[in-house]
């Protein structure tokens, strides 16, 4: 029997929006036997599904591509007939299986707005009412008068989510579309689902991310082959899910001795400048205090680089939460990536917290961030870093101020021009070059301006040379060795791990002038981590030992030059020239990792 959708009243506490019984779907396999032969056979994409769904509640269908999903979803919404069986839904459905269907790239946004909506089944006075929520939350600005051919494909996820999520419905039904513009916006779509949640809307999603699955979800539906093999809760379902391809593979290559996993890339820039200052959550949690304290015990806005510092964050639980965790990130104000660590990377484990008051606190041992202005962004997120409770985005200010005690008593370069301050040792140079130095020291600064057009070029203007490059890793490995127009990349670095660099030269100078031995430690898209000068002397042979360096997973240069302070340029200069990578055992954000702990507690209403 196949039944129209109708309005089921109901009586009982909890009234049922889906309610099925017996659903099958059949469709005709037409298969070719031969040229003039073609044999038709009946294939059914869904078998007897059977189950219900309360108002309010959101219900995950899970399973492999084939496995019925869609056709389910379609039939739920009425875009297409079952073969047999019952289906009946309290209120209005919205469907939600191609974000702007229907959008015309000639029409502006606000037009395809009105088309888009038509479309969906609602009214022009509907439209109308919810169009300046839609322009609001679709954050597309003056771009909603432009021709949509104008848009990209990110701003135009952004359009259609917004027209879904501000107009009225009782059903919403998703399907595999949840990856929506940027982070933040996909944080910002997470949210407002979890809003319908709570206003009593009824939701059925499939996706194949699980992570969203169990955020969202009361319950899971797995689906395999057209049938239903488990209903119930979301984590057993999840596991079931695992354990089905796990055991039912599409192709089973041979097995391999499983290597320590190395992580070889990090996250190095913010997402969007424009978004520091702002607060984004459910509000399940607020964060309503923040506070930096430094090796005094003392509230500071400014810390000295090298000296420890505590991050101390005060905050209030709404509702009960599952497995969060608290991230704190660094970052420098033009954007760059210092630092990212959160308790999900760390490895610990929070169950539950439940209504009332908390705190967590991250101690750095040393920061080993350069002088400068740098933005803190501190939030509690979903375990896997979906959906945010409360993310303040680049919203605290820290100056990290020059230390007169550092242990490099080389001459300094200008903070703005290098991100970080990591220790390391080098040769050391007489007492009576120390003292020029300290007297006269800005006098030694090379002009880095200089090196804006000479990334990845070899400059040599005096008559001395570089013989060799060696860096060396913690197995005293050579991660390359140069020499001459002749280099060769062999080994890698690990983060932590000590690592030392041994350059030598030959060829003639005048020793009567001052030089300067600079060494740049770069990340490959041109970002100076650090660096390192020193006297150039007698001393053919340069050897810096780096007792642990911090440097996180990525790509990396070396430049070695050699600058004349009378001459106030470069005798020689290999910038950005030598490649290097580091990885590391555990994920993390950002250039460089700060050692640090974490201490948290509770209190319960």
């Amino acid at each position: 029997m196949i039944t129209s959708h109708t309005k089921i009243l109901q009586e009982d506490l909890q009234p049922k929006t889906i309610f099925l019984r017996g659903i099958s779907k059949k469709y005709p396999l037409i298969r070719p036997v031969s040229k003039d032969v073609t044999d038709f056979k009946d294939f059914w994409a869904l078998k007897d599904i059977f189950f219900e769904v309360y108002k309010g509640q959101a219900l995950g269908i899970i399973g492999r591509n084939g496995a019925g999903k869609t056709t389910l979803l379609n039939i739920i919404s009425g875009v297409i007939s079952p073969t047999h069986g019952e289906i009946s839904v309290n209120g209005k459905v919205l469907g939600l299986f191609n974000l702007g269907v229907g959008f015309q790239d000639e029409l502006t946004g606000k037009e395809n707005i009105f088309l888009n909506g038509i479309i969906l089944g609602f009214t022009r006075k509907e439209i109308e009412d919810k169009l300046e929520a839609i322009i609001d939350f679709s954050e597309l600005g003056e771009f909603i008068n432009m021709p949509l051919g104008s848009y990209s494909q990110g701003m135009r996820l952004r359009l259609g989510f917004s027209i879904i999520a501000n107009l009225d419905f009782d059903v919403l039904i998703i399907d595999e579309v949840l990856a929506v513009g940027d982070v933040l916006f996909q944080n910002k779509c997470f949210s407002r689902l979890m809003d319908f949640k709570r206003r009593g809307k009824t939701l059925l999603i499939t996706t194949q991310s699980m992570d969203l699955i169990e955020k969202l979800c009361d319950r899971v539906l797995l689906l395999d082959h057209g049938e239903i093999l488990f209903e119930g809760s979301v984590l057993e379902g999840i596991n079931r899910y695992y354990a089905l391809l796990n055991t039912e593979r599409f192709f089973v290559g041979p097995l391999h001795r499983q290597k320590e996993s190395w992580f070889e890339n990090t996250k190095k820039w913010a997402d969007n400048l424009s978004d520091w200052g702002k607060k984004f959550g459910t509000k399940d949690v607020v964060i309503d205090k923040v506070e930096f304290i430094n090796k005094f015990g003392r509230r500071c806005e400014s810390v000295k680089s090298g000296d420890p510092l505590r991050v101390k964050v005060n905050f209030v639980v709404r509702n009960i939460i599952k497995e969060p965790h608290f991230g704190v990130a660094i970052f420098r104000n033009d954007g760059v990536y210092c630092y990212g660590p959160n308790t999900a990377f760390d490895g610990y484990e929070i169950k539950e917290i439940k209504e009332g008051k908390g705190c967590f606190e991250l101690q750095f041992k040393k920061l080993l961030l350069a002088p400068g202005e740098y933005m803190v962004s501190i939030a509690v997120w979903d375990k896997n870093e979906i959906l945010p409770f409360d993310f303040h985005n680049g919203y605290y200010k820290l100056i990290v101020e020059d230390c007169c005690n550092s242990g490099n008593k080389f001459p300094a370069i200008p903070t703005q021009s290098q991100l970080l301050k990591i220790p390391f040792k080098i040769r050391a140079i007489s007492f009576l070059q120390r003292m020029n130095l300290f007297k006269d020291r800005y006098r030694y600064i090379p002009d880095l301006e200089i090196l804006r057009d000479r990334w990845e070029r070899k400059i040599e203007n005096g008559g001395i040379k570089i013989e060799s490059v060696k860096l060396f890793n913690f197995y005293k490995q050579c991660c390359f060795f140069s020499f001459g127009e002749h280099s060769r990349e062999k080994n890698i670095l690990i983060t932590n791990k000590p690592a030392e660099l041994i350059v030598t030269f030959s060829g003639s100078i005048n020793y009567n002038k001052s030089y300067l031995l600079w060494i740049g430690l770069y990340r490959d898209d041109g970002i100076c981590c650090q660096h390192i000068t020193q006297p150039f002397s007698r001393i053919r042979s340069c050897r810096i030992l780096f007792p642990e360096l911090p440097l996180l997973p990525g790509n990396y240069r070396l430049s070695i030059g050699i600058w004349g302070t009378s001459e106030r340029d470069f005798l020689i200069c290999h910038h950005g020239v030598y490649p290097f990578q580091t990885v590391f055992n555990q994920p993390d954000h950002g250039t460089v990792y700060l050692k640090h702990n974490w201490k948290w507690r509770f209190i319960e209403n």
